[in-house]
């Protein structure tokens, strides 16, 4: 049975019995039963609202592949194959490289003095004397504890009591 039945048979067993309005149990029972009924609709409207989405979601996936398959036809139409994108690839070493660089490049944990959030600190960023928060877009002094240089001092926030950094986490 639907919902809505289940719901209409429910009020029809209530009315049927003959309930007493006039009590507290009765305006209870009729006031639930009124309510189940609501209810039920609501459910089948959003029942029915969701089987739309998932209609139209399909409907844009299939769109979507068709695209895919028209965008792949016309590369390779226009003669381009994959070697030739492997070549074109060969001159971006350099980048790679410099993206190499940047990931091993070790990132300091400080804590932002205005929200507390985790901010990762760059050797760069240790020898601008500041970094930005990503939370809350404040930027505040950074740095090293300690006179002996970097080797022997650590990175900290330069406002507030903050805990020190730790190194072995890479990003």
């Amino acid at each position: 049975m639907e919902l809505n039945k289940k719901a209409a048979y429910l009020q029809g067993l209530v009315d049927g019995l003959g309930i007493d309005d006039t009590t507290k149990e009765g305006k209870i029972i009729k006031a639930m039963s009124a309510l189940l009924g609501e209810m039920a609709e609501v459910i089948e409207s959003v029942d029915e609202d969701l089987s739309r989405a998932y209609d139209q979601i399909n409907d844009l996936s299939d769109e979507l592949e068709d695209l895919e398959a028209d965008l792949y036809e016309e590369e390779d139409e226009d003669g381009e194959s994959e070697d030739a994108e492997d070549e074109d690839s060969d001159g971006d070493d350099d980048d790679d490289a410099k993206d190499d660089d940047i990931a091993s490049e070790p990132f300091y944990e400080v804590a932002c003095p205005n929200c507390g959030e985790t901010v990762y600190v760059s050797e760069d960023d240790l020898d601008a004397g500041e970094a930005n928060c990503a939370h809350c877009g404040v930027t505040f002094e950074v740095a090293l504890e300690g006179d002996g240089g970097r080797s022997q001092g650590r990175p900290r926030a330069v406002r507030g009591d903050l805990p020190r950094l730790r190194k072995d986490r890479r990003i």
